[in-house]
């Protein structure tokens, strides 16, 4: 069965030391979460599995040249027990690293956007053993991160095992129960697989920004220790949209101010007197021009209230338009 992308091998690459399924805890592992992913993701996923010794594969064989297409796949699950952090391990140096080196030189990298705004690695551990820090400090320098697993982790004292979907949660030191962990690595993959999915026609660390919430116009206050920061910035990806935007902002400018002065032309008494006054804009901000584009000469966005205690300004901060009051 082909992968959800095309051009990937598999979905998920489970690694782990064969050893560490002599009791078959890695075949449960993997039926279990195959039914928890059945019921949480609505495509079937590619699971790459090697229930025999190194997939059958010879010392006459070429081990990297065997593995080379199934390393290429988009999640890669290692089962972390006390052995399996060796360098001189053939799940190691044949099945992690070289999906390391993989993720150099694929689209995607090493790091995943999520759908949250969190970022996540490719490689998610399982962890059945409590490991020592020797072997978690090599574990994180070769992913440039820390190691943070889905513990699979039966303790009590003097125990430190595989926990098991018959163990009970009151009697586990870890209060965690299997049924409960198949379920987060369940939910895990689907993050890590829907940020893949909505990402997948860019390079890895240049991703597009999620959808947010559109933000209000800053507006001046009277009082400068309560002003609004002047740049804040509208919601939006395309300076396109922010062009159309500014366009709409400018254009119902002029309107309101036909209007304004129409109806207030009564209101004017010729007879008050004048009063002259500084204003500075806010630092950073430029008045825009109305008409600079089709006249030559254009005048500036800026009018006064009919009561004279009100001025209003498009201004232009950080190559965006604002309106100031």
């Amino acid at each position: 069965m082909p992968s959800l992308i095309q051009g990937y091998e598999y979905d998920i690459f489970i690694s782990y030391r064969h050893n560490d399924n002599r009791s078959g805890w890695v075949t449960e592992f993997v039926n279990a979460l195959q039914e928890e992913l059945a019921a949480t993701i609505k495509e079937p996923l590619s699971i790459y599995f090697d229930k025999n010794p190194h997939d059958g594969l010879l010392e006459t064989h070429d081990v990297d040249g065997s593995l080379k297409g199934k390393i290429k796949c988009l999640v890669f699950v290692p089962i972390i027990s006390q052995t399996y952090c060796d360098p001189k391990s053939f799940a190691w140096n044949q099945e992690f690293l070289p999906f390391l080196e993989f993720c150099k030189q694929d689209k995607f990298g090493l790091d995943i956007k999520l759908a949250n705004g969190n970022v996540a690695k490719r490689v998610l551990p399982i962890r059945i053993h409590e490991i020592d820090e020797v072997d978690k400090n090599l574990f994180g320098n070769a992913i440039g991160g820390v190691m943070r697993s889905i513990d699979f982790i039966y303790r009590s004292s003097g125990v430190n095992r595989s926990l098991v979907s018959s163990d009970s949660r009151e009697l586990n030191q870890n209060k965690t129960q299997y049924r409960d962990q198949i379920n987060k690595v369940a939910n895990t993959i689907k993050e890590l697989l829907n940020g893949l999915t909505n990402y997948e026609s860019i390079k890895a660390g240049s991703f597009v920004n999620p959808p947010v919430k559109r933000q209000p116009l800053p507006v001046e206050s009277e009082s400068r220790n309560d002003r609004p920061e002047p740049g804040t910035r509208y919601a939006g990806n395309s300076l396109s949209i922010l062009k159309i935007v500014g366009v709409i902002i400018i254009s119902s400018f002029v309107t309101t101010l036909v209007f304004w002065k129409y109806f207030s032309a009564n209101d004017s008494k010729d007879t008050e007197e004048a009063i002259r006054f500084s204003i500075l804009p806010p630092a950073g901000t430029s008045i825009e021009l109305i008409g600079e584009a089709t006249v030559g000469t254009g005048r500036r966005a800026i009018d006064v209230s009919c009561s004279g205690d009100r001025i209003i300004f498009i201004g232009n901060h950080n190559g965006r338009p604002h309106i100031f009051v």
